[in-house]
C-alpha cells in the first residue's frame, strides 16, 4: 500500500550520483541571504544544518495543488556531503515545472545544476511489479565542509485526500522553516499537530497563511530509537471548500468514510471465488476452523505482488480479479480474504496501519499508512483467550486483527511491528482509530534445552532442541523455508558461531517448518573440542552454551526512547554430565533481577555428577523511556556477566 509522505519535502532523497562539471552560477539572493544566517552553537558531531526550509503550497482545485519548494543546507563535516544528493518524487501525471540547484563552496566559488542536469529514475522497491512513481535526481557539485547547497523545484501535484503533512525535524538541525498555504476564495483549512505545537500561523494575504519555526533540534541517530517521522514535530493541514462539511473534515472518521467509499465495490464475489470458499471450509464447523482454512489459503496460495498506478496506491483491485490471478498486494489480499470470509458467514473490515511503529499519531489524522490488514469480527462464542491480537471497538464489538500478507504468522498472532501501535479501522459508518495490542511475552517464546557430555579434556558433545513461537518462529521460518539444505546448515552454523568457537555441527533437523500454527523446532547435534578450559588441576566450564540476551550500549546520554520489536520470553536449560575425575569446586551465584520492563533469572544446580544451568529472560515493554537507560545498562551488565560466568571444576588428586 502506498505511503505518500511529505517527509520527501523535507528530507532530500539520496538515490543517484551524477558528475557535473563546475560552471559559473547566478546564485539567487534568497540563497545568499540564507548563507549569512547567524547560527546557534551545534555539537561537534553535527554533519550539516538546514539554513532554510520553505514549502509554498497553492491549492488550485479539489485534489490539485502547486508545490514550490526551497531548501538551503550548510555542510559542516565530511559526513554531511550526502546533503548534496538531491531529488524530487513525481507520481502519475504530476508535472515538474522547474528544478534547480546552486552551491557556494568555502572558497566562495559558485556552481549550479540546471533542469537538464537532473536525471529521471523509476522507483521499484521489494515486490513491486510496477508503480507510477519516478524521481528527478542529481548531485550538486562543491559539497565539501563549509559549502552551502541550495535546492529549488516546483511541481503541480495531485492529492487523493485533501490533506498535507509536513515534518519540521530531521537527523540534522533545522535553523528556519516555513510552510505557506494559499487557498482559493472561500476555502478553509484545519491544522493538526503531532509531537508538539500548536503553532499559530500569520496571515500573509487573502487566503494565505504562513507557519514559521526556528531552530528545531536534530533527531540524531541513537541505537534502537523510533524513526525520525515518529519523533518529529509535524503539521497536518486539511483544506476544503464551502461545500464540504467542515465539522467532519480532518478526522479519523472522515478518512474512514473516504476509504470505505474507495473500496465500496471491491469485495463482490465471483461464482468461482464463492465455491472455493465453500470448498475450503467444507466439513469444518465453528469460527476458528473456518477462518484458519481461509487465512491459510491466502497466506500460501496468493502471491504478494504490487502494481500501483494513481489511486491504485490506495484502492484494492476487485476480489474476483485477485482470486483469478492469485496475486496482489496487502490491500488486495485483505480484500480477497474479507470476501471469502463473508461467503462463509464471517464478517471483517479493513485496517490501515503503518509498519513503522509510532508514525500514526492520534492527534493528527493522516492517510499516510503503508499497509492494509484485516479486522475479523469475532462471534460471541469464539475462543477469545487463545488469540493474541484481539481488540474491542467503540461499540463493544471484538475483532481479531490479522495480516494476510504475512505468510509465517498464523491467525491469532500479529507480527511485532504491528503491535502496540495505532491503526485505522474502516467501519460501516466511517473510521475508528484503534490501538493494536502488545502480545504478552508468553506469545513469543524461544526455549532451548541441551544435554551434553563433558570429557576430561574439555570436549563437550550433545544435542540441543530449540522451540520457536510468535516472532521467533516468524524470523526463523522466513530465513529457512525457501533455503536449500546447505543454506540452512550455513545459517545455523553462523548463529552458533556467535557463542561457540571451533564447534562441529554434526546434524540438524527442522520440525514443523511448514506448519505455521505450531511451534518451529530445530534439533541440533554438535561437538566442541576444548570448550571447557583446563588450567592445571582446574577446569573452567561456561554453563551458558548458546544465546546472547544482551547487546552493547554506549555511555552517551540518551535523548530518545529505546524501541524493541516485541515482548518476549526466552529460556535456556543446559545439563552436563561431568567427567568422573573432576568435582565441582565453585559455581556462580544465582541471578534474580526484575526492572519492571524486563526480568532475568538464572541459577546453577549440582546433583552428583550432573550440572544443570537454567535461565529465563522476559521483556514486557517495547518502548523504554530514556530516563530508564541506567536501569537498562545495569541489566545488560548483569546479563553479560552471567553469560560469561564459569563453573570451576577441580581434578581429583
Amino acid at each position: 500500500m502506498r505511503k505518500r509522505s511529505e517527509c520527501s519535502t523535507w528530507l532530500v532523497l539520496a538515490i543517484a550520483f551524477l558528475f557535473v562539471l563546475p560552471s559559473h552560477a547566478a546564485t539567487p539572493d534568497w540563497v545568499r541571504q540564507a548563507a549569512t544566517a547567524t547560527l546557534p552553537a551545534y555539537e561537534a558531531e553535527t554533519d550539516a544544518v538546514v539554513l532554510l526550509q520553505d514549502a509554498n503550497i497553492r491549492i488550485l482545485s479539489p485534489n490539485e495543488y502547486l508545490e514550490h519548494y526551497r531548501r538551503v543546507v550548510k555542510i559542516l563535516r565530511p559526513e554531511g556531503r550526502e546533503e548534496a544528493d538531491l531529488g524530487v518524487y513525481l507520481e502519475g501525471k504530476e508535472k515538474l515545472h522547474s528544478i534547480h540547484c546552486w552551491s557556494i563552496d568555502r572558497a566562495g566559488r559558485e556552481f549550479e545544476l540546471k533542469d537538464k542536469d537532473f536525471a529521471e529514475r523509476g522507483s521499484f522497491f521489494g515486490f513491486e511489479l510496477y508503480n507510477d512513481i519516478r524521481f528527478r535526481t542529481g548531485t550538486c557539485p562543491g559539497s565539501d565542509p563549509g559549502s552551502v547547497i541550495a535546492f529549488e523545484y516546483e511541481v503541480q501535484r495531485h492529492e487523493w485526500v485533501n490533506e498535507l503533512e509536513f515534518g519540521f525535524q530531521e537527523s540534522i538541525p533545522v535553523h528556519e522553516a516555513h510552510v505557506v498555504l494559499a487557498l482559493p476564495p472561500g476555502w478553509e483549512y484545519k491544522a493538526q499537530w503531532a509531537n508538539g505545537g500548536p503553532i499559530e500561523p500569520s496571515k500573509t494575504g487573502d487566503g494565505s497563511w504562513e507557519w514559521t519555526l526556528h531552530d528545531q533540534a536534530a533527531i540524531k541517530h541513537e541505537p534502537m530509537r523510533p524513526s525520525v517521522w515518529a519523533l518529529s514535530l509535524r503539521l497536518g493541514v486539511v483544506f476544503f471548500s464551502q461545500e464540504t462539511n467542515s465539522s467532519s473534515a480532518g478526522s479519523w472518521d472522515a478518512l474512514g468514510r473516504w476509504y470505505r467509499q474507495l473500496t465500496a465495490d471491491r469485495r463482490n464475489p465471483s461464482p468461482e471465488l464463492s465455491q472455493k470458499a465453500r470448498d475450503l471450509t467444507a466439513g469444518k464447523s465453528g469460527f476458528d476452523a473456518k477462518a484458519r482454512a481461509l487465512t491459510s489459503f491466502l497466506q500460501s496460495e496468493v502471491r504478494y505482488v504490487e502494481i500501483q498506478i494513481g489511486v491504485g496506491g490506495y484502492q484494492p483491485h476487485p476480489a474476483a480479479d485477485i482470486f483469478r490471478l492469485r496475486y496482489g498486494d496487502c490491500k488486495d489480499k485483505a480484500t480477497l480474504l474479507s470476501t471469502m470470509l463473508h461467503e462463509v458467514g464471517i464478517e471483517s473490515d479493513y485496517v490501515l496501519i503503518d509498519t513503522d511503529r509510532g508514525s500514526v499519531n492520534p492527534s493528527l489524522s493522516s492517510p499516510r499508512f503503508n499497509h492494509a490488514i484485516l479486522a475479523v469480527e469475532l462471534p460471541a462464542d469464539a475462543p477469545v483467550d487463545q488469540y493474541h491480537s484481539v481488540v474491542t471497538g467503540k461499540a463493544g464489538k471484538k475483532y481479531l486483527i490479522f495480516d494476510p500478507t504475512n505468510p509465517y504468522t498464523p491467525l491469532g498472532d500479529l507480527h511485532g511491528d504491528l503491535q502496540d501501535t495505532y491503526a485505522l479501522l474502516i467501519t460501516a459508518d466511517g473510521g475508528e482509530l484503534i490501538h493494536t495490542p502488545l502480545a504478552q511475552p508468553e506469545a513469543n517464546q524461544l526455549s532451548r534445552t541441551g544435554h551434553f557430555l563433558l570429557a576430561g579434556d574439555g570436549r563437550i558433545s550433545g544435542e540441543i532442541l530449540e522451540s520457536h513461537s510468535g516472532d521467533h518462529a516468524y524470523h526463523a521460518r522466513a530465513s529457512l523455508v525457501h533455503a536449500s539444505q546447505q543454506q540452512r546448515t550455513d545459517q545455523i552454523e553462523r548463529r552458533l558461531s556467535r557463542s561457540l568457537k571451533g564447534f562441529t555441527l554434526e546434524n540438524t533437523e527442522l520440525r514443523q517448518l511448514d506448519q505455521t500454527d505450531k511451534n518451529l523446532e530445530i534439533a541440533m547435534k554438535l561437538s566442541n573440542p576444548g570448550y571447557a578450559q583446563i588450567r592445571g588441576p582446574l577446569m573452567l566450564l561456561r554453563p551458558r552454551v548458546l544465546g546472547e540476551k544482551g547487546f552493547p550500549m554506549d555511555r552517551k546520554p540518551r535523548r530518545f526512547p529505546f524501541q524493541f520489536e516485541d515482548a518476549t520470553r526466552e529460556t535456556d536449560v543446559y545439563e552436563f554430565e561431568l567427567p568422573k575425575e573432576y568435582a565441582v569446586d565453585d559455581v556462580p551465584g544465582p541471578v534474580d533481577v526484575d526492572m519492571g520492563f524486563a526480568a532475568y533469572h538464572s541459577k546453577v544446580e549440582v546433583e552428583g555428577n550432573k550440572l544443570r544451568y537454567s535461565r529465563e529472560f522476559i521483556r514486557r515493554d517495547v518502548l523504554l523511556k530514556p530516563e530508564r537507560v541506567e536501569d537498562l545498562r545495569k541489566m545488560q551488565g548483569i546479563i553479560g556477566a552471567d553469560e560469561n560466568a564459569a563453573v570451576v571444576l577441580k581434578k581429583s588428586s
